[in-house]
């Protein structure tokens, strides 16, 4: 009995071996054969569906936040990961000896501020200080700030014009999305932080933050919850039916990240 229970832990040994040995992942293509993660509710998961087809159900693993992702990926759980370049670039550069980027992007897209469907005078305001911080560089100097070092400043750092005459105004972010939304202690850094901050200056507003899952963003911001959504929000067409969203303010893309041991070199 025992000789037989070995035989079968041998045989799954042998078995896991030679597929990882096979693994040899060199471009986004191969991640058709593998088991994958993406964040739950992001374009990541629409790519990964798409790709895997009726395979997904097998293949493909949500999770609320990147973090989570990237941890199932070093775990074992999924052999890899679909996700927004810049904080896919992050992860990597906590751990370089153990995630690859996979060199060629699976889109383009361009990153937006999200508002309740016809809410115009709101959009306008937000457009124009938008606008402004793009002129005068500002929200240049805080996206090179935090791609160099995600951690370079501090929840109290940020100006978020507490008391401002004109009331609050209310933002919905996730909090786990370096360099753009980052939970330090009680409060909020990153790029979309700071840059929302801005806008809430320009209009004369107190920025009031709150963290929800990405997938429930959307509902946040049309139900009345929040003013505005900021999360590296890619805008295309399924979401401009029931969204409106500013103008763009950065331009990304979609990424494959595997583990390095498991690059065809």
């Amino acid at each position: 009995m025992i000789k037989k229970f070995l035989l079968v832990l041998s045989f799954i040994f042998i078995c896991n071996s030679l597929y990882a040995e096979n693994l040899n992942i060199s471009k986004p293509d191969d991640l058709k054969n593998i088991k994958i993660g993406t964040q739950r509710g992001t374009i990541a998961e629409g790519i990964a569906r798409n790709m895997l087809g009726k395979n997904a159900k097998d293949q493909l693993t949500t999770y609320e936040k990147a973090t989570d992702v990237i941890q199932a990926l070093k775990v074992g759980k999924i052999q890899g990961a679909i996700m927004d370049e810049a904080p896919a670039i992050q992860f990597y550069r906590n751990d370089p000896e153990i995630l690859k980027i996979l060199p060629d992007a699976m889109t383009t897209e361009q990153y937006a501020i999200g508002f309740k469907k016809g809410n115009s005078e709101l959009l306008a305001q937000v457009n124009k200080a938008l606008s402004e911080i793009k002129a005068d560089g500002s929200l240049e100097k805080i996206m090179l700030k935090y791609k160099e070092d995600p951690t370079a400043a501090k929840p109290e750092d940020i100006n978020l014009n507490k008391g401002a005459s004109g009331g609050k105004l209310y933002l919905g972010t996730e909090s786990v999305f370096p360099p753009y939304d980052i939970k330090v202690g009680d409060g909020y850094t990153g790029i979309d932080i700071e840059m929302c901050a801005l806008i809430a200056q320009k209009l004369n507003r107190e920025l009031e933050i709150i963290a929800y899952p990405f997938d429930s963003l959307f509902m946040a911001v049309n139900s009345g919850k929040v003013d505005m959504i900021c999360a590296g929000i890619t805008v295309n067409k399924e979401r401009k039916m029931f969204t409106d969203f500013s103008e763009p303010y950065e331009d990304a893309k979609q990424v494959a990240v595997i583990l390095k041991s498991d690059y065809a070199k």
